[in-house]
């Protein structure tokens, strides 16, 4: 995740055992948001509410009066274990935090069911369990308010298993489909999980990732199974830039078989044709990031993307372009705080001309013990 939603301190709970050691940590996050839409009076679907999904801007419809929504969804804990044994040290790690709960309302409680971000371990070179992609260069996110950020970026968790060598990477992760035209939008249909490598490089405060992705997309409706191989490449990176702690994120993701890793699935990977057949969809995302330290206590990050897919006739009137904006400023009067607020901006275009864009303030203050 970016600096500001990931950045642990010292301040933190341990205990030892023998030869275990467990640390317990987290943060407290309130979001306060404010969303006007051109085509529509909310996202059509809640989760879009809680943070930035693009997908979920309507369009086509009239403008409605400004939405003011709280939450803490974001507020998370952490346990990190490690057993020194006869065959190496063991270290493990769960994390959980409460967005996406298809549990509570708030109407009275607010009762939202945590949920599980990773749950892994790792021995030697080896780490097994479900962590961030091997695709995805978390240090290249952008520091934002926003749960999530650009719509170019690559964000992924899933299982996987990674093995870890030097600068390079080489996993097989769980594979999932999603298709247009799919009555099931996300088909669990795969053979093949899906393959990425991964080299990292660079010095200091400076570094750099190229990735490269080939997976299946298939689907199978019991009378129909098709599957069909596609590809993708990312190229992100994070730049120190002058002495004051200024640096530059970017990201360059290009592929037949993006889909799902990119913009949390703002396209589809592929679309079944009227034979039954599976065209995979050309696109790409991009995004640029400066973050600057006006001093010690304040920064600020400012950050453009866009996204753009070429889909082909079956898949109708679907999501052509998006366009995101953010921009914050950020008050860190200790290390355990930060309090700010951000703009953002999104559009949205459909493949017969049809748009629509939301325009919000967001205002965080967020405590990491």
């Amino acid at each position: 995740m970016n600096a500001l939603k990931t950045q642990t301190t010292h301040h933190n709970t341990s205990t030892k055992s023998n030869n275990s050691a467990v640390t317990l940590g987290g943060y407290i996050k309130f979001d306060g948001i404010v969303s006007e839409y051109s085509d529509g009076r909310n996202a059509t679907s809640g989760i879009g509410e809680d943070f930035l999904v693009v997908s979920t801007i309507p369009t086509g419809g009239e403008a409605g009066d400004p939405q003011t929504h709280f939450s803490a969804k974001e507020s998370r804990l952490w346990v990190k274990g490690q057993t020194q044994t006869d065959a190496g040290l063991i270290k493990g790690y769960i994390e959980v935090d409460f967005q996406g709960s298809s549990q509570g309302d708030e109407r009275i409680s607010n009762s939202y069911s945590p949920r599980i971000r990773h749950a892994y371990f790792s021995w030697e070179n080896w780490l097994f369990g479900q962590t961030w992609s091997t695709f995805f260069n978390v240090s290249a996110l952008p520091d934002l308010l926003d749960f999530v950020g650009p719509v170019g970026t690559i964000f992924v968790r899933q299982a996987q298993i990674r093995y870890s060598s030097g600068g390079f990477q080489f996993a097989a992760e769980n594979p999932s489909s999603t298709l247009y035209n799919d009555a099931a939008s996300s088909s669990d249909d795969n053979q093949v999980p899906d393959l990425i490598a991964r080299y990292n490089f660079g010095s200091g405060n400076t570094n750099y990732s190229v990735a490269i992705m080939g997976r299946e997309l298939a689907y199978d409706t019991g009378t129909d199974i098709e599957s069909e191989f596609g590809y993708a490449a990312s190229f992100a990176g994070k730049v120190a830039v002058g002495e004051s702690g200024d640096d530059l994120r970017f990201m360059l993701n290009a592929g037949n078989a993006l889909g799902r890793y990119m913009g949390l699935n703002a396209f589809r990977g592929g679309s079944i044709e009227t034979d039954s057949s599976i065209e995979l969809v050309d696109q790409w995302g991009v995004f640029a990031a400066y973050r600057h330290l006006w001093n010690e206590q304040w920064r600020s990050s400012f950050s453009l993307s866009a996204a753009q897919a070429d889909n082909p006739a079956s898949a109708g009137n679907a999501a052509k372009q998006y366009e995101t904006v953010h921009a914050n400023l950020i008050y860190k009067p200790v290390a355990a705080l930060d309090i700010g607020g951000e703009m953002i901006v999104g559009n949205k275009e459909l493949e017969d001309g049809t748009d629509g864009a939301v325009n919000r303030l967001q205002f965080s203050a967020k405590y990491t013990f």
